[in-house]
């Protein structure tokens, strides 16, 4: 069952007030920022250049929050969202700005970030700890940021898809508290209330074709409010739809949705707490293609990215940028089931692929032999711990790919001097994570040599990016400098 929005009662109440605003610039999350009454605010669907008129939320802090009331002076790149639901739906939050600009202005916001903290991290120059995993410096090293390393930073092109009909998997909340308003769709936005879904045009055809059907069946069900979600996935070879059930569902209603199943074509699957009942004629697997000579198999819970356009960009970038040899070794930390470790196994020596979920190692590692590739091997280790960080080393790899959830892996970043790779791929989801542990890594002698925004999730407040960093000592020697 989903969870429902309360909304704030503390006698605490926000201060609110009407102000004109000129909009400065854009942080990561794609919100305007504007400096005009002494202190930062970020305005929500504002531009840079933009006059507007805002209502401002003060809280504690020298920010403030501020959503746009009306567009005074316009920017050029302002667009009409193409959605129906923008005004309504928490989905997508920059569909107002051209896709383009917005990943420029993304950028601007991201070089901005990471030269400011790694000149905080440097200014800080803390000793290192007895016993610590990080590098040791000598006493007298001077605090260098990025900046004074390689001046500007070294940006690359950003990765993108069309904006449109990108999504391979999405969720749907179902809200069935009123028999006469049942609603399937997505969250409103600043709030967790279901609205009910008309189209989704970030969906491909085989996933947005499927909304108007279920919310059809659930309409015929007669415990609908024993539904909690829907999830949804397209692969290469069909489409997996699994339907979380809070209760057992009356046989008539398991009909009905079996039924369903056989007339969309698609698995059909009921999920509990402790499984997943395939009511459907279909496979339960589907296969995912990271790369075009690369087929995982994966279940409908699996983690895959949801815009193969871009994935398969990144793979090839991350080959690329790490310029692999056949004498190479490849550790690949977070792997997941194998969305990098596969691809750039046909290209090495050999993968280790460490991943903390069990049921993901036992899936990459399939995986691998299902793809006849025999120079991989999986790992199940808490990347999050020192002692599983300790046995990284002994895998003796000269390359690394980190990509790891927005927490970061500041962890990670610390055990890594033993290793000694020569290059290091950190992919990241979270630009202020990924902006501290690059100024760990260039405590440890390590330089950023390429780095690249990938807009995975466009038209929404979501920033990733790739970077590729290299040991100073190598890249000398390299250079013959």
């Amino acid at each position: 069952m989903a969870n429902f929005y309360k909304p704030n009662t503390s006698s605490k109440a926000l201060t609110k007030s009407i102000q004109q605003l000129r909009i400065s610039g854009v942080d990561h999350f794609g919100s305007g920022i504007s400096s005009d009454l002494n202190k930062v605010i970020f305005v929500s669907n504002a531009l840079p250049g933009e006059f507007v008129e805002a209502e401002v939320v003060s809280g504690k802090g020298v920010a403030s929050q501020a959503n746009v009331l009306k567009i005074i002076e316009p920017s050029e790149q302002r667009t009409t969202p193409f959605c129906q639901h923008f005004e309504q739906c928490g989905g997508c939050q920059t569909q107002y700005c051209d896709a383009h600009a917005m990943l420029g202005y993304k950028q601007q916001a991201v070089d901005s970030m990471i030269l400011h903290t790694t000149a905080i991290e440097a200014a800080k120059n803390k000793p290192i700890k007895k016993g610590s995993l990080s590098a040791r410096r000598p006493k007298a090293a001077k605090s260098i940021t990025i900046k004074d390393i390689v001046g500007q930073l070294p940006w690359e092109a950003a990765i993108h898809s069309e904006g449109q009909r990108y999504r391979y998997k999405t969720r749907l909340a179902v809200d069935a508290r009123n028999p006469n308003d049942l609603r399937l769709g997505y969250r409103s936005r600043g709030s967790k209330n279901v609205f009910n879904l008309e189209a989704c045009p970030i969906l491909v055809d085989e996933l947005a074709a499927l909304i108007q059907p279920l919310q059809s069946v659930f309409q015929k069900l007669k415990q609908p409010n024993k539904i909690g979600h829907v999830s949804m996935v397209k692969g290469n070879d069909g489409v997996l739809v699994s339907i979380r059930i809070v209760k057992t569902l009356a046989s008539n209603d398991i009909q009905l949705l079996t039924d369903f199943a056989q007339q969309q074509a698609i698995s059909l699957f009921l999920e509990t707490d402790s499984e997943l009942i395939n009511i459907s004629d279909k496979s339960a697997t589907l296969q995912y293609s990271p790369s075009p000579d690369i087929a995982l198999d994966m279940h409908i819970n699996d983690f895959v990215q949801v815009n193969n356009v871009v994935n398969q960009q990144m793979i090839k970038q991350a080959q690329d940028w790490l310029a692999l040899e056949p004498n190479d070794s490849v550790l690949d930390l977070f792997c997941g089931i194998g969305n990098f470790s596969l691809p750039l196994a046909k290209h090495c020596k050999h993968v280790y692929g460490v991943e903390g979920v069990a049921k993901m190692v036992q899936r990459a590692q399939q995986n691998a032999h299902k793809n006849g590739l025999e120079n991989c091997d999986f790992i199940q280790a808490d990347l999050n711990e020192v002692k599983s960080l300790s046995k990284i080393t002994q895998y003796q790899c000269n390359k690394v790919i980190l990509d790891p959830s927005r927490e970061g892996a500041k962890q990670t970043i610390d055990a890594l001097p033993k290793l000694k790779p020569t290059h290091i791929l950190y992919v990241s989801c979270n630009p202020a994570t990924f902006s501290r542990d690059a100024a760990g890594l260039l405590q440890q002698n390590y330089r950023l040599v390429k780095i690249g925004l990938m807009d995975m999730f466009p038209q929404t407040s979501h920033t990733e990016l790739m970077a590729l960093f290299m040991r100073s000592d190598y890249l000398t020697d390299t250079n013959g400098d």
